[in-house]
């Protein structure tokens, strides 16, 4: 079983700018943690495996979300030795769990995480993905395709009750988009929860 979240679902209005970053979501303790070409890994040495991928082409490069006028970038992440997925720092650019399933693969989840705000850069790419609503397009571009999805569901989960099929890679085909929501707690700098948004092949 994968080690990655992807929650979507955001209260918006319990948010608010101007926060610190807060940390990715954190992976279940179950399986272990593949190394694919990332942009910052600190997994173990003992997690140092081969890439999912089958071929580079199919590595994510942006997300557009039409609906919340979003065309961000996509790097490759990794969790690190506190199993907390290693988004990237700009709330901008989206992560792609690159130990996980590549766009395109007949089974298994997708799996993109961001930060949704920081006090430096204001909101993310991310902000607003719990405003979508079942039947709105994503569209992730690789070097070779754009894969189009349609959102079948956006929840939002406590922090500790992210469930583990979010990184499930042999079920059905799917895309998830996480992201942080709920309270933001002034004295842990960390929002309470997480928000995924579900999206289906179109």
């Amino acid at each position: 079983m994968p080690e990655i979240l992807l929650a979507l679902g955001l209260m918006v209005g319990a948010l608010g700018l101007g926060h610190a970053l807060t940390s990715g979501p954190r992976l279940p303790h179950t399986g272990t943690v593949p190394v694919a070409h990332t942009e910052r890994s600190s997994a173990p040495a003992a997690a140092q495996e081969k890439p999912v991928p089958a071929s580079p082409n199919q590595v994510p490069q942006r997300v557009r979300l039409p609906p919340l006028g979003v065309d961000a970038p996509i790097r490759p992440v990794l969790p690190g030795p506190d199993r907390q997925l290693g988004v990237p720092e700009s709330p901008g650019v989206v992560g792609w769990w690159s130990a996980g399933v590549a766009p395109g693969s007949r089974h298994g989840t997708v799996v993109l995480a961001g930060h949704v705000d920081s006090r430096r850069d204001g909101p993310g790419a991310l902000f607003r993905v719990a405003d979508l609503e079942p039947g709105d397009p994503v569209t992730v571009t690789t070097a070779q395709a754009a894969l189009r999805y349609r959102i079948e569901a956006v929840r939002s989960y406590p922090k500790e009750s992210l469930p583990e099929d979010v990184f499930d890679r042999t079920g059905r085909p799917r895309l998830v988009l996480i992201t942080c929501g709920g309270t933001f707690d002034d004295s842990t700098r960390q929002y309470d929860h997480n928000i995924v948004a579900y999206a289906v092949p179109a």
